[in-house]
């Protein structure tokens, strides 16, 4: 089966399910239509993760704005490029492709059509209220197109729910292959970690006003694992930003941390906080959408609703031992049963499979350029 992947932003947690899927379905061919942002990682090091297991074609006009010029000339070029490539299904990622691509479905006749949003863009906080109904209503308006939505999270599907759109759930998942976690004997500092795009969805302000309250204490560290346009905003001495980082670096990173935090202002359902799952991390995060699918409270983790809450989460997990175990070896636990990507790869397959044996009448395209 050949799958066609388009993306508009081609990195951070969006090239991680990409990735999961291309890896957790190798007797299919993959193909990545993509944009780039010049803020993200190097795009010739993503594109060498993948082994040689996908080919990549670059979708130039493709940008994340609402921007009706250059989405007039990123939906001709999208459009263009389709047409040239026999496949089985058109898989859609994040709110851009989603649009575009649906639209190009209706009017090229192609039905098998899936879109997963990973965060909808009508969840943004960062946009004003007028701005959110926008998006809504193109929500509303491209759902009459021909596709599938798949939704990562409870969160996301209700959101989806109240809107009137039908979507269906598909946990997201990572694989890591790894043994049981194991941290130094004598360790000295307790560390902080956060992994992404340093972006106002993520925001940074917030986490730097908790990290700021543990300043002066030389037993707590912070580490931000990426970049971004906002790193500006994490002035406190004890946060070391890393940039951006191989997968294999990323993994390092959470091998040596003792907590996620997580001070996103909204989420899809977060694949880095998967990820800080299976190192057996307890996940204390701001409560919104995604993050809140992630944590059952005193359970694996702690939601939160202030930075007077984080921080006195934080010192209760840094001074209780017993505490701190528990939860820790609940995230582990709850990693495998529920977000190992094998079942989340296994899904989407399961699903190309059942919408690729749909049968359809396909329209005779003619060659157009642009």
């Amino acid at each position: 089966m050949k799958i066609v992947h388009v993306v508009e932003p081609f990195a951070t947690g969006v090239n991680t399910f990409i990735h999961e899927l291309v890896f957790g379905m190798p007797g299919h061919e993959h193909i990545i239509v993509h944009g780039e942002r010049d803020d993200n990682r190097e795009l010739e090091q993503i594109k060498l993760e993948y082994n040689e297991k996908a080919t990549f074609i670059k979708w130039q006009n493709a940008q994340r704005e609402i921007n009706l010029r250059l989405d007039y000339k990123a939906y001709f070029e999208l459009k263009k490029i389709l047409k040239q490539i026999d496949f089985d299904i058109l898989h859609l990622h994040s709110s851009k492709a989603g649009i575009i691509g649906r639209y190009i479905g209706l009017t090229c006749g192609f039905k098998k059509i899936i879109y997963t949003p990973n965060a909808a863009s009508f969840l943004r906080t960062d946009i004003s209220p007028k701005k959110q109904r926008a998006y809504q209503l193109i929500e509303q308006l491209a759902n009459k197109f021909h596709s599938k939505i798949i939704s990562s999270s409870r969160s996301e599907f209700n959101a989806y729910k109240g809107l009137g759109i039908k979507s269906k759930i598909i946990q997201n998942g990572v694989t890591i292959s790894r043994e049981e976690k194991k941290k130094p004997l004598i360790k000295n500092t307790f560390n902080i970690v956060i992994c992404g795009k340093i972006t106002i969805q993520k925001n940074p302000a917030f986490f730097n006003r908790i990290a700021k309250f543990f300043e002066n204490d030389d037993n707590v560290s912070f580490t931000w694992i990426g970049d971004g346009e906002l790193r500006h905003l994490l002035t406190s001495k004890n946060i070391t930003i890393t940039g951006w980082c191989s997968k294999k670096e990323v993994f390092e990173h959470l091998e040596e941390s003792d907590i996620y935090l997580s001070s996103s202002s909204w989420e899809g359902l977060p694949l880095a906080s998967i990820e800080a799952l299976a190192f057996g991390l307890p996940l204390v995060m701001n409560r919104c959408f995604g993050n809140t699918d992630l944590v059952t409270p005193n359970v694996n983790g702690f939601l939160f609703d202030s930075k007077e809450q984080a921080i006195e989460y934080i010192e209760h997990l840094k001074d209780n031992k017993e505490k701190y175990d528990l939860l820790s070896n609940t995230s582990l636990k709850m990693y495998r049963r529920h977000y190992d990507n094998y079942r989340c790869a296994l899904e989407y397959e399961q699903l190309y499979i059942a919408i690729s044996r749909i049968p359809v009448k396909k329209k005779k395209l003619k060659t157009v350029n642009g």
